[in-house]
């Protein structure tokens, strides 16, 4: 599998390279390692691939519900809308279909985005 990522300003992709070589060296961790190149990690610009262009959208609704707007409040109905479609193990749709960076648990989270948090817990 190779891992590309819609380039855009503030993300660190090294930093993500080292996240991944974490999550690696982590036995508790249940990846079958041995499709990733972690080395062959990159950014493309999203406007060269549809893909990335649906990932961006996919993205955003995810950021949406935790993110909170200039009024201070998360839109969490787009990834809520995505839950049947979002990959899970046995209904554990948090570390298979998402991998919240921090856990939500060691997060301090606003009653919106910890409704979002239960709601796919």
């Amino acid at each position: 599998m190779k891992i590309v990522f819609s380039r855009r300003g503030g993300m660190s992709y090294p930093q993500f390279q080292a996240h991944m070589a974490r999550f690696k060296a982590d036995q508790t961790v249940q990846i079958h390692w041995p499709v990733i190149d972690i080395d062959e990690i990159e950014a493309k610009d999203h406007s060269t691939r549809a893909g990335l262009q649906l990932a961006d959208v996919i993205a955003s609704a995810f950021s949406s519900a935790v993110e909170p707007d200039n009024f201070g409040n998360c839109e969490r109905r787009y990834a809520e809308t995505l839950k049947p479609i979002v990959y899970q193990r046995y209904g554990n749709y948090l570390s298979y279909g998402m991998k919240p960076l921090p856990w939500f648990h060691q997060m301090k989270l606003t009653q919106d985005q910890q409704r979002f948090a239960d709601f796919y817990k």
